[in-house]
């Protein structure tokens, strides 16, 4: 393949400029920084939150999802009875701390 002169002009008039060197000051703070510990991680209250409730659903039971299924045939029925008493005992039970 043959590239020809077509006499198109350069893309730019000016020539390039000489570029300065950059300097790695501040790369050299952080990796100061880095050898030295100084870095951190911060959670948000969300990231807290949702750290506490994961921890709690590991201690759920598992549900025993025959009897969700009968009781819920049985509430859709009309046949589901609650036993006040046991209601309340129940109840009890979480209100007060042992």
């Amino acid at each position: 393949m043959k590239i020809e002169n077509n006499n198109m002009l350069p893309l730019s008039a000016k020539p390039a400029e000489v570029a300065n060197p950059v300097e790695k000051k501040e790369d050299l703070n952080e990796a100061a920084s880095v050898r030295s510990g100084q870095d951190r991680v911060e959670m948000s209250d969300n990231a807290r939150l949702l750290a506490k409730a994961r921890t709690a659903l590991g201690n759920v039971e598992e549900t025993d999802s025959e009897r969700l299924v009968m009781l819920k045939d049985q509430i859709a029925s009309g046949d589901y009875t609650i036993k006040v008493s046991e209601l309340a005992r129940k109840l009890l039970a979480t209100l007060q701390p042992k």
